[in-house]
């Protein structure tokens, strides 16, 4: 897992101040995606190539999973579940429907962030000359 990813799941582990039921939140959809990201970025790390697009793009795909998480349990102690997740059972095998999963909502969400973009460009004169 590349540095970044590690440094958040840290820093995020030393500022909980309570810890959730990790067996409750191993079957969250969102943490899974965290885990499953996390693991992603772990294997791009592992082949030793240097993607800076590709690992910027799971980057963020890492973050926006981790920011719904943080929605709904601030303080999380990540560890705990994820490492609880991780090593269930089985795991292994759910891995690819997790990534299938997670990563159609992110294309998803990318494509309605570029729609926003495009419509926000066409009506805010950012950075043009304004006449007057």
């Amino acid at each position: 897992m590349p540095l970044l990813a590690l440094s958040i799941l840290a820093a995020a582990a030393a500022a909980a101040p309570a810890v959730p039921d990790p067996a409750g939140l191993i079957r969250d959809p969102d943490l899974r995606c965290v885990a499953a990201v996390s693991a992603a970025l772990g294997i791009l790390a592992d082949r030793k190539t240097d993607d800076a697009e590709q690992t910027a793009g799971l980057t963020a795909v890492f973050m926006y999973y981790l920011g719904k998480v943080d929605a709904r349990h601030p303080g999380l102690d990540y560890a705990r579940p994820l490492t609880a997740l991780m090593n269930a059972p089985g795991y292994a095998q759910e891995l690819p429907a997790d990534l299938k999963r997670c990563g159609a909502e992110a294309e998803e969400r990318g494509r309605t962030l570029q729609t926003l973009g495009d419509r926000l460009k066409a009506a805010v004169p950012l950075g043009r000359a304004s006449s007057g």
